[in-house]
């Protein structure tokens, strides 16, 4: 099996925004960064796309819906939940409650929000759910870093220092 990952394109949101299962808008830049990921698929793939899934986000609709191939959307996908400090800065979050979870990100989770141990539940069951033929993967940096955990062994601080550039390929 082959698994090929895209994180969606840049937002246009501001910067330092906290905004994993809240929908923002994509960057003004989005029908090139759309276009590219169009270029490199094709290149990748001259007889067609393998299945895709995407994550119900907005912002990986769009580009699901740019690359014109069928897909299904699966919410286990979806980008952590940081659940009261979505939609809030870094900034405003700098509280003993936030540096608590930053010290402590691989068990705790933000107040109404998600643990790490949830969201690799989650992809776990996706990824068994999908079986063993290629796919493609539309989803964000959180996500993509917990498969590269699941299916690579990668220790949880390697696969999450692990950089993912908007609308980058990856395969697995």
């Amino acid at each position: 099996m082959s698994l090929y990952l895209i994180r969606h394109t840049r937002v246009g949101c501001a910067p330092g925004l906290c905004y994993g299962q809240l929908d923002v808008p994509l960057a003004d830049s989005f029908a090139e960064e759309a276009q590219a990921v169009q270029l490199t698929l094709s290149a990748q793939f001259p007889n067609g796309l393998p299945p895709v899934w995407s994550s119900p986000s907005l912002r990986c609709r769009q580009l699901a819906d740019a690359l014109k191939a069928p897909y299904r959307t699966d919410a286990r996908l979806m980008e952590l939940n940081f659940g009261a400090w979505e939609g809030r800065t870094w900034q405003e979050l700098d509280s003993p409650e936030a540096r608590h979870w930053g010290d402590n990100w691989q068990s705790a989770a933000p107040p109404a929000g998600e643990s790490l141990s949830q969201l690799l539940a989650r992809l776990r069951d996706f990824l068994a759910e999908i079986g063993t033929g290629d796919a493609l993967l539309i989803s964000h940096s959180g996500p993509i870093r917990a498969i590269h955990h699941l299916l690579l062994n990668e220790p949880l601080e390697t696969a999450f220092r692990r950089p993912v550039g908007y609308g980058e390929l990856l395969r697995l």
